[in-house]
C-alpha cells in the first residue's frame, strides 16, 4: 500500500470505529426470542469521539449509489470481514477484484467527503 492508501485505510477504520460506537445513541433494536437464547461474545463497548469530519464522512458514504463497491466497503470495514477469498468466491470474482472495489469506492467517498468539506464562494454583492 502506498502512503495514501494506507492513510485512507486508516481513516476508513477510524469511520467504521465511529460508526459503531453511535448505535449508543439510540436504543438497541430488540431481539427476538431465539435470538435472546442463544449466548452472544461479550464486547467492549466502542467510544469513539464525536467528530464533524466522520459524521461528513458518514454522509459521503452514505451518499454513494448502492453498488458491489458499497457492499463490498461495507463488509470489509464495518462488519470487519476478512477472509477475502471465501466472499469473492461467494460474490463470483476474484480477489484482486475485490481489492479493487474497495479502493475504487473508499476513493470516491472520500472524494465526495473532501468536496462536502470545501468552503462554498459566495458571489460578492454589486454595490448599487
Amino acid at each position: 500500500m502506498n502512503d495514501d492508501n494506507q492513510a485512507l485505510h486508516l481513516f476508513c477504520t477510524e469511520w467504521a470505529t465511529w460508526h459503531r460506537s453511535r448505535r449508543l445513541f439510540a436504543p438497541p433494536i430488540p431481539q427476538n426470542i431465539l435470538a435472546r437464547m442463544r449466548p452472544q461474545p461479550v464486547r467492549d463497548v466502542p467510544d469513539a469521539p464525536l467528530s464533524a469530519d466522520l459524521s461528513y464522512f458518514n454522509l459521503a458514504v452514505l451518499a454513494q449509489k448502492e453498488s458491489r463497491g458499497k457492499f463490498v466497503f461495507f463488509l470489509f470495514y464495518l462488519h470487519g470481514a476478512r477472509n477475502i477469498k471465501a466472499i469473492s468466491a461467494e460474490m463470483g470474482f476474484s480477489t484482486s477484484y475485490f481489492y479493487r472495489l474497495l479502493r475504487s469506492f473508499r476513493a470516491d467517498a472520500y472524494r465526495s467527503y473532501r468536496a462536502m468539506m470545501e468552503p462554498v464562494e459566495q458571489p460578492e454583492e454589486e454595490t448599487v
